[in-house]
Formats: structure tokens, sequence, C-alpha cells
């Protein structure tokens, strides 16, 4: 009865494990199969996010643009004297802001007072000497009424003379001598016009007209010029840079000693891929970030977009033309700059030119997707403090 028990509990022993085998097995496949569904599931929300987001960046690219290359611009001027001198004192502090008509510089100006002075002179003398050229007008023309006067009595006496030598009461020789004297007196009229012509041709005209008044007074204008050019001044509100000027230093007139920024009229030059510029037009409302303060969204207009570029095709005439060698879908996207401009109170203190600048257009004043990039250029504008 013992022996033929046995074998049946061993069976029963051997049965238990297959079937906890088959049941871990399952449920391992079941596993299996949620984690398979929950990645596909994952799989295809990224899709879908993937998706939209390249559907809204279509939109966008075309409603709200943006770009990160844009840069402050200004106009750099040279500082050039025009008048050759030693400087003898420095105004202006590097990278300071200086106000229109301030002084930068100061040339030596010992020379140009000397010059000042001598074309004061020479404005005198060219007035005495007008003056005194006037007298001999006046004295040329009481020469030529005196010879007028002479003639007159000439021929008075002349035709005296003649009718009584007809009459027989005076000689030949007392009429000849009648006709020596009337020649002699016109030959002195004569003279004596001819010497008020060559006195008037001297003194020209009269006053501040005439000539060497005239040049004199130019040179004396010309002489305060230069000396009020020793004083190197400030075309506009700026600040000068990129110079290493001390006292003692000889400028040369035309030969720049500093450069100048001036923050007057400063401007922002975003550079757009031309897909983007699709319903961009002057007057959309702009708001642009500067990484040079963060945090900070300022406002601006679109002033103007380029009608085009310089692509490299430098054609001459007798020479084929050039065709170019991109192609397909990954070509190189062409980009075209868009001015800026904005108040310029606006981002006072923090326009430096060159500086760079995150930009997004607003085409379309109610649209939806404004919201969305209201949103994302301020977050950028805090992102460009770390990147």
């Amino acid at each position: 009865m013992t022996d033929n028990k046995q074998p049946a509990s061993n069976v029963e022993d051997l049965a238990m494990p297959e079937d906890a085998t088959k049941e871990s097995s399952q449920q391992h496949i079941a596993k299996d199969n949620a984690k398979t569904l929950k990645i596909r599931k994952v799989t295809n929300i990224i899709l879908l996010v993937v998706c939209g987001l390249f559907v809204f960046h279509l939109i966008a690219d075309r409603f709200i643009p943006i770009t990160d290359l844009g840069r402050v611009r200004g106009f750099v001027v040279p500082i050039t004297p025009q008048v050759s001198g030693e400087v003898i004192e420095i105004s202006v502090i590097p990278n300071t802001l200086v106000q229109e008509g301030d002084v930068l510089a100061k040339i030596n100006p010992i020379d140009y007072e000397i010059a000042l002075q001598t074309a004061q002179q020479n404005v005198t003398q060219a007035g005495q000497n007008m003056g005194a050229l006037s007298a001999n007008v006046t004295a040329s023309e009481a020469k030529v009424t005196s010879a007028k006067a002479s003639l007159k009595n000439a021929q008075v006496q002349s035709k005296r003379i003649f009718a009584m030598a007809d009459k027989g009461v005076m000689s030949q020789a007392d009429a000849d001598n009648a006709r020596a004297e009337l020649s002699s007196a016109e030959a002195g009229v004569a003279s004596a016009q001819a010497d008020l012509a060559k006195s008037k041709e001297r003194l020209g005209s009269e006053g501040e007209n005439n000539t060497n008044v005239k040049s004199a007074l130019l040179a004396l204008e010309q002489a305060k010029i230069n000396l009020e050019r020793t004083h190197i001044i400030a075309p506009t509100s700026g600040v000068a840079a990129n110079f290493r000027l001390k006292e003692g230093v000889y400028a040369v007139a035309g030969q720049p000693i500093m450069t100048f920024i001036s923050s007057e009229d400063v401007w922002i030059e975003a550079s757009y891929r031309e897909n983007s510029l699709g319903n961009m037009k002057a007057g959309d409302d702009v708001e642009f970030a500067l990484d040079f303060a963060p945090g900070k969204v300022f406002k601006g207009k679109v002033a103007f977009i380029d009608y085009g570029i310089d692509w490299g095709q430098n054609e001459q005439s007798g020479k084929l033309a050039q065709a170019s060698g991109q192609t397909g879908w990954l070509r190189q996207s062409q980009r075209f700059p868009v001015t800026i401009t904005f108040d310029k109170e606006i981002a006072k203190g923090f326009k430096r030119v060159g500086g760079q600048a995150d930009v997004i257009v607003y085409t379309d004043d109610s649209s939806i997707v404004n919201v969305f990039g209201k949103l994302w250029i301020r977050l950028i504008s805090w992102l460009s403090y770390v990147r």
C-alpha cells in the first residue's frame, strides 16, 4: 500500500513547477506588452508634438518671424582735425558720453592767433590803400577838369588870334603859336583823362567790393575759421573711442586722431531668411532683446527691407554669366537685411554699436500666434544671459 502511493506524490510534485512556469511566463509577456504599448504611446505623443511644433514653426515663420542675427548699428565717424598743430589739451574720457558741441581736444592756437592778427592788419592796409587810390582818382579828376579849362581858354584865344591874323592885325607867327597852344591843351586833356582811367583801374570797385579789400576780408574769415578749428568738437551726442592720445602729440590735418560713435542715429540690422519676408512690411511692430540687457524687451518698428543684396555675381561685359551651384532642399538660405528703428530713449544706456540682438516681427496685430511670440522673446531675453 505504501509503495503504490509513492509515485502519485511525485507526479504532483513535478506538475506544480510547470504550472508556475507557465504563469510566470504569461505575466512576463503581459508586462512586455504593457511596456511596448507605453513606449508606443509615448512615441506617438512625441511624434504628434514634433509634427505640431513643425507646423507651428511654419506658421510662425510667416507671421512672427524671429532671428538671432541682429546687430546694433550706428554711425561711426573718424574725428579728423582740419588744422595741424600740437595737441595741448584732451577734454574727453574714452567711451564717456558727450553732447553735441562739447570740446574733445584742443590744438595749440598760437600760430592761428598770429595769422588772425596778420589778416586783420591786411584788411586795415587794404582799406588804407583803397583810400590812397581814391585820393589819386580825385586828383586825376581835378587834373582833367583843369586840362579841359585850359583847352577851353586855348580855343577862345586861338579863335581871336586867327581872326586878327586874317585882318593883318597880327602876324602869321602869332597864329602858328596859337595853333600850337591849342594842340598842347588838347593833348593835356587826353593825358589827364588817361591818368584818370589808370587811377580808377587801380582803385577798382569801392568799399567791400574792392578786389584788394575783398581778398583781405576773405583771408580774415579763413583765419577766424582756422582759429575756431583748433577746438575739436563732438559732431553729435555720442562717445569717443579707440584713441591713444596724449598732450604733445602733433595732429596733422586730414589724419584721424580718434573714432566717434554717434548715439543719436542708432538702429538694428536684422538678417532674415528670404522665406520669412513674405508678410513682413515697413511699419510692422517689432520686439527685440539685447544680450547686454538680459530680461529686458524693447519695442521698435520695421523701417525698411533691403530690396537686394550682393550675392557674389561680379559679372562684367565680355564675360559669360555665372550660375549658382546650390541645389536641393538643403541649400543654404539667402538672408536679407531688415532695418529696425526705435525711440532714442527706449534703450538709453544699453545701445552699443555691434551688440547682438534677438528680433521678432509681428506681421499681424490680431494674430493669435503673437501671444506665443511675446512669450518666446521674453524667454530668450533671459536665456541670452546664460548662452
